[in-house]
């Protein structure tokens, strides 16, 4: 899934900058490129809980056996919800600033690309500003785009995908579709909540609002 995306975001971005995107469909166009870099946000922040659940039980597998189970497991437990809790509470970062969710969840098929237009640029500025407060992100690859490159056989694999005809051994030459992002920094929310309503911030990513009479 996150290839899938990772590659749907190069292709709408490299539609929109190739200036072959019809007026009618850019807004759209132009929505979509806002929204899959934000889905795919949000898949990396849903692996890195699964990665820290790895993490905690690994290092439960490797306690003395005379440790307690229950209070281990409890603990375990406490762990697992706290970080869904974050990575919800991420998300309700970019709905409450960025109105992500009531952007993405509306059938937009019934507005005009001025319209759209308009929401998408509330969803970017608000979006950025949550990704600014949370990450330090830089690109992977300093240079420019379609700048020509050489990797050797011992490259970071994880920094850098390579497509097209590749060929079996290094050096791996080609030019740079696209520069890759990289996060220096992350500040994920801290969840300080009670057992009693750990549940609610594992769940709720915005409350309903009612209006008094």
């Amino acid at each position: 899934m996150l290839i899938l995306l990772t590659l749907l975001t190069i292709a709408l971005n490299a539609t929109i900058f190739s200036d072959q995107v019809p007026q009618q469909f850019l807004a759209n166009v132009q929505m979509a490129a806002i929204a899959l870099p934000t889905l795919l946000l949000i898949v990396l922040m849903l692996n890195l809980g699964k990665n820290n659940r790895s993490e905690q039980n690994n290092k439960q597998q490797t306690e003395t056996e005379d440790q307690v189970s229950a209070p281990a497991a409890a603990k375990e437990t406490t762990c697992t919800d706290t970080n869904e809790a974050a990575v919800v509470q991420f998300l309700a970062q970019l709905q409450e600033k960025g109105r992500i969710l009531d952007f993405l969840m509306d059938d937009i098929t019934a507005y005009d690309n001025e319209s759209v237009g308009a929401a998408a640029r509330i969803v970017h500025q608000g979006c950025n500003e949550v990704i600014h407060d949370n990450f330090t992100v830089e690109t992977v690859f300093e240079g420019e785009e379609m700048e020509h490159v050489s990797l050797a056989d011992n490259y970071d694999s994880r920094a850098y995908r390579l497509t097209g005809n590749v060929p079996d051994t290094a050096p791996f030459e080609g030019n740079v579709l696209h520069r890759g992002w990289k996060t220096t920094r992350v500040n994920l929310p801290q969840v300080i909540t009670t057992p009693a309503n750990l549940s609610s911030a594992r769940t709720i990513i915005a409350p309903a609002e009612i209006e008094l009479d």
